[in-house]
């Protein structure tokens, strides 16, 4: 697909750059949002466009063009040049003809491509359906989401790489709020995946219900430090939130706790962090990253040891490694680092377990402020939060909203046991519940 384009553009450049990479991005996004049956938002959307990187006298130059016609595509060149001219940064950069992954990853359904729009809609109604039926003490339903995404993305460059993907994916969300004695609580359940058949309204819109629910009539936790146990869904949310700690580019430009500890212990020996690009099934799994490298397991940190960061081939450059293919970059954006399937590996043992390792445990379960709360830089952490008190392994009673705080490294040093309750949220980060040794909780 776009081999006319693409030759006209290598074309244009032969005499103009010493290198260029190509790379064109499109597809269609679906969403619909329901509110008392009736469709409050709906977006059905084609995107496309087509973005150069160009490589002259050492400097990189970027530009895109959203019209993929001739003219618009030779100025797009001209652009990229006329930045690469005018840029004060001299990178070692290189481009080349990666190898493909051995086997390709299957990460597109026909079949899902199939499911018809009507059948979306009908899907978001029927989980706010489910979930208004669920309890009396619900009062609504803020959000009953229904999506899809299809992609297509292709990228080629002068040294003669040429690589095309195909993904898409389908997700959903619904959130009920409940109310008892003035205690108003929220709930929110998801599911992403390329088997329609295996989405579930009423479970879903129940589940959404039941996590409000459960939190009603809490008390108020008493200050003081405890062990903590993070679900499955909030553990995710922490690495999420902190991965960029990860980052090759981030540690060159001293925005990274984790500069200079590369082969050192970060963490408990039980800790193992994987970014897993080729991840069977995975929703950022893809057989090549925004530079054509091919994608590959990558083990961050083992038994606790950091091993290495993300790398695109200029950060593997300057740092003597290779790149680990986290390459990422838009039509629009110049080229970074970034995780695809990251994840924490699962333990063995069962939650309940974890839940009695302590006298006294507090589960949680949700967590806001993470982005205004937790500085990715220092580690440092103090996010509000819902969740439970266990003692002795029994569920005490649901708590009212509290503050926990901590660093999240010397979290990932005191992380305790793992259970194996692993899951990926729908940004392609994964954890199983895990138990934190001791946190600072403010009631």
């Amino acid at each position: 697909m776009y081999e006319q384009e693409f030759k006209l553009i290598f074309d244009y450049a032969k005499d103009k750059v010493d290198d260029i990479e190509i790379l064109y991005s499109g597809g269609n996004a679906f969403t619909v949002s329901i509110n008392q049956q009736e469709i409050e938002g709906f977006n059905h959307a084609n995107s496309a466009g087509i973005g150069v990187r160009v490589l002259k006298d050492g400097k990189q130059g970027y530009s895109y063009s959203e019209k993929i016609e001739a003219q618009a595509l030779k100025n797009m060149v001209d652009e990229a040049v006329e930045n690469a001219e005018a840029s004060e940064d001299v990178e070692d950069v290189e481009m080349a003809n990666y190898p493909e992954v051995e086997n390709k990853p299957d990460v597109y359904s026909e079949k899902l491509e199939q499911v018809s729009v009507e059948d979306k809609v009908q899907f978001a109604k029927d989980m706010e359906k489910y979930a208004l039926k669920a309890d009396e003490r619900i009062m609504n339903v803020p959000n009953a989401v229904m999506g899809s995404v299809k992609s297509f993305v292709k990228i080629a460059n002068s040294k003669g790489l040429n690589k095309e993907d195909m993904q898409n994916q389908a997700y959903c969300f619904v959130s009920a709020l409940v109310s008892a004695n003035d205690d108003k609580r929220m709930g929110m359940d998801y599911h992403i995946g390329r088997d329609f058949s295996q989405f579930d309204a009423q479970k879903l819109g129940q589940t959404a219900v039941k996590k409000a629910t459960d939190l009603l009539g809490g008390v108020e936790a008493k200050s003081g430090e405890y062990a903590v146990l993070f679900s499955n869904d909030m553990m995710c949310s922490l690495l999420e939130t902190f991965s960029g700690v990860f980052s090759a580019k981030a540690v060159h430009e001293g925005r990274s706790l984790l500069k200079g500890k590369l082969d050192k212990k970060i963490a408990a020996e039980n800790v193992n962090i994987i970014d897993d690009g080729l991840y069977p099934g995975g929703f950022a799994t893809t057989a090549f990253d925004s530079e054509g490298y091919p994608a590959q397991t990558t083990k961050l940190v083992d038994k606790g040891i950091l091993k290495t960061y993300f790398h695109n081939t200029i950060t593997a450059k300057k740092d003597g490694v290779k790149s680990t293919g986290n390459a990422a970059r838009g039509i629009k954006s110049s080229l970074t680092v970034a995780p695809t399937n990251f994840y924490l590996e699962a333990g063995k043992m069962k939650e309940k377990e974890l839940l009695a390792k302590h006298d006294k445990v507090i589960k949680i379960v949700s967590l806001q402020g993470l982005h205004s709360g937790a500085n990715p830089v220092s580690g440092d952490f103090s996010l509000s939060a819902e969740g439970f008190l266990y003692e002795n392994g029994k569920l005490k009673t649901s708590l009212k909203q509290f503050t926990v705080s901590g660093n999240f490294l010397q979290m990932l040093s005191d992380i305790e046991a793992i259970a194996d309750n692993f899951q990926f949220n729908t940004s392609s980060v994964g954890s199983a519940s895990a138990l934190v040794k001791k946190l600072a909780i403010s009631g």
